[in-house]
């Protein structure tokens, strides 16, 4: 079984000196999720490069809520956009075979 390792919103906000609140609207706005084990806040550990990723955009761009939701938007889809690109690259390389 694969072990699930989380980092309470807590102990992420005290260590890059933000508010927890800022964290709650992200996962408001869908662009992390938050789960709540007894009664505590928690980000799953493969959430947290996202999450560094918004703060900085937010902290260091001054950029809003609403322009981290396009680019988090924007960046779904490119990285949907490369699979694909992949993809067919891997069935153009068999068709010439």
């Amino acid at each position: 079984m694969m072990n699930t390792y989380y980092i309470t919103i807590k102990d992420f906000c005290s260590s890059h000196e933000i508010e927890e609140s800022f964290v709650f609207t992200l996962g408001e706005y869908d662009l992390v999720t938050v789960e709540i084990v007894e009664q505590e806040h928690y980000i799953h550990q493969e959430e947290l490069p996202k999450l560094e990723k918004m703060v900085r955009l937010h902290q260091d761009l001054g950029i809003n809520l609403e322009g981290l939701e396009a680019i988090h938007h924007l960046l779904e889809r490119v990285e949907q956009m490369q699979s694909e690109v992949h993809l067919l690259k891997n069935k153009l390389r068999k068709w010439e075979e």
